[in-house]
């Protein structure tokens, strides 16, 4: 079976961050997309209110959750803007959170796809495949 899986994700990275467990990177694969439902809308609302605290702590939670999937480019993107927001730099929060929400929104659609299109055994075949 042929499987896709975004190219943006440093999969050995993610599967090393659960411990060398392709089956429990399958679940925070799924854990990912679920919460990024929830996650997405938020640091929307809080970057359009102007509410830089939330922003920050929302910013963060993407940039470690991300980093925990192997989505290294997406980790620093979002860490970029949580250190712009602790330094007061909103210029730069304007000009990069259009970019970070894009990237998170297209890596929220492919890995839900993934998910949906390949079976959990031949997914947790596909990451065992990048462990030691």
């Amino acid at each position: 079976m042929n499987v896709y899986y975004p190219k943006e994700i440093e999969v050995k990275t993610g599967i090393e961050s659960c411990g060398g467990s392709a089956e429990l990177y399958q679940n925070v694969v799924d854990v990912f997309v679920k919460e990024g439902r929830k996650k997405l809308p938020l640091i929307k609302q809080n970057y359009k209110a102007e509410n830089w605290t939330d922003y920050i702590i929302a910013v963060h939670g993407l940039k470690s959750s991300a980093a925990s999937i192997g989505a290294i480019d997406l980790s620093a993107h979002a860490k970029e803007m949580e250190f712009a927001g602790k330094d007061g730099n909103t210029r730069l929060i304007h000009e990069k959170t259009d970019a970070l929400l894009q990237e998170y929104v297209q890596l929220l659609q492919k890995l839900t796809a993934f998910l949906r299109e390949t079976p959990q055994e031949a997914q947790i075949a596909f990451f065992e495949e990048y462990c030691d």
